[in-house]
């Protein structure tokens, strides 16, 4: 059982109405009482603890003791500084664009679509809509349930509710943006995307960084694809070096539809993010990969996990870590082959590469298989620089340095090059690059 600090309890039975009546919708009993359900869930499932299996690897007693007392305190919406917000942006890209600060969405650099249901939770929080509920639901029996999953229920002030009707296609990405207003305390944001029957989409959630900022990150994104429905889903996380970051993506997949992930981490000083796909339809496609690129002490956590539920459906999961300094990263991956989901085909790979004899990972793939008439694989690999490839670069008039990057860049960009977006490539091979040892040799590249 996870921890379950007293004075969390202490603040749910003497101050916690008050705090979630200063929420958006607050003014609504039903929404309070959701959100006090969602609360008292964090009270008894607690933090995560080290003794926990899937967190064992993962302090995340670090984040209580930033907000201690500052758990339950209710934010509100604070000026920002509009040109530091579009110098977060991805350059010249263009899309549809949501833009979040300190955990509210900011309505003048926000450009929502036409055609399309785009609402914001607070205005549906305080419409008191049904639908807003929906988006705040817990389930404290699904995959990887945690106690900062219940915690973002209770105290979630706004996010995206997209809704794409049946058929649509739309004709530029959702690009969902997130900055921090830098107050040292959580803020807690929850999409919810459903596309309807054969739509198609793109999103793109960024979590950009100001330098300087602390505080917690909460994020939940749920997804339902319909029959034959097509997302293609990026989520790039390049927070400052000082802050925490907890993140989960929850995906129901039907009927022959598509699910492909692009999940980049660069920023926060400890992070941790757990993405689960559902294939409950036939012919259900998931492919989900990922890039942990970390120096200094940062800390990266990412726990997927793919529940092949019905017959005929294929997963792929590429996952690459580059370590440097004295980081710390993880992977456990975990594919379930349900009993009568026959002709699954299934394959899982993560490799890291390690640039420091203090650099640490921890991975473990998974399988789990319940029939005989599948296909699936998997693997992981932890090592150094190839001295073969160094010694043939070198070899061609390459300084070692020089040779040592282009190698390490090459085996981050394996992951990168799998991303359709141009733009969005190219500004994440340039942060890349800037984190790598040396890497300012090699601006010219890209």
């Amino acid at each position: 059982m996870s921890e379950r600090p007293q004075a969390i309890e202490a603040q749910i039975l003497s101050g916690l109405d008050e705090a979630l009546g200063g929420l958006p919708g607050g003014e609504h009993a039903t929404v309070r009482a959701h959100r006090r359900c969602a609360a008292e869930c964090f009270a008894t499932t607690g933090w995560p603890a080290r003794h926990h299996e899937t967190w064992k690897y993962t302090d995340a007693s670090r984040i209580r003791a930033l907000l201690s007392e500052r758990l339950w305190h209710v934010p509100s919406p604070a000026p920002q500084d509009t040109g530091a917000i579009e110098r977060a942006l991805i350059p010249d890209l263009d899309a549809y664009q949501l833009v979040f600060v300190g955990g509210f969405l900011h309505r003048s650099l926000s450009h929502i679509p036409e055609g399309v249901t785009v609402r914001s939770l607070t205005d549906m929080l305080h419409d008191g809509e049904e639908a807003a509920l929906d988006a705040l639901a817990v389930d404290a029996e699904s995959v990887l349930f945690n106690g900062f999953v219940a915690l973002n229920a209770a105290m979630a002030t706004d996010g995206a509710v997209v809704s794409v009707a049946d058929g649509v296609s739309l004709e530029k990405p959702l690009y969902l943006v997130h900055l921090p207003a830098g107050n040292g305390r959580a803020e807690h944001v929850r999409h919810h995307v459903v596309l309807g029957r054969g739509a198609k989409a793109v999103v793109i959630e960024h979590f950009a960084g100001l330098d300087g900022s602390t505080g917690l990150t909460n994020s939940v994104s749920r997804v339902e694809l319909h029959d034959n429905a097509s997302l293609e889903h990026y989520r790039l996380q390049l927070e400052a070096d000082t802050r925490f970051h907890v993140g989960r993506i929850e995906v129901v997949q039907h009927r022959d539809s598509r699910y492909v992930s692009h999940a980049v981490a660069l920023g926060s000083a400890l992070s941790r993010v757990d993405l689960v796909s559902q294939l409950k339809g036939q012919g259900a496609e998931c492919t989900m990969n990922g890039l942990y690129l970390l120096g200094g002490r940062q800390h990266a956590d990412h726990h997927t996990y793919i529940d092949h539920a019905t017959p005929h459906g294929r997963s792929r999961e590429n996952y690459r870590g580059v370590l440097a300094g004295r980081a710390h990263g993880v992977f456990n991956g975990k594919i379930v082959v349900s009993e009568g989901a026959v002709k699954t085909d299934s394959e899982q790979s993560n490799a890291n590469l390690l640039l420091s004899d203090d650099a640490e990972v921890d991975t473990k793939p998974e399988l789990e298989i319940y029939n005989d008439d599948v296909k699936c694989a998997h693997g992981a690999t932890v090592g150094q620089m190839d001295t073969t490839q160094l010694f043939y670069l070198r070899s061609r008039g390459l300084a070692e340095d020089a040779a040592r990057n282009m190698l390490t860049f090459a085996f981050a960009d394996e992951v990168l090059a799998s991303i359709g977006l141009d733009r969005v490539r190219t500004f994440l091979e340039r942060e890349a690059l800037k984190r790598l040892p040396g890497g300012s040799t090699m601006e010219g590249l890209v």
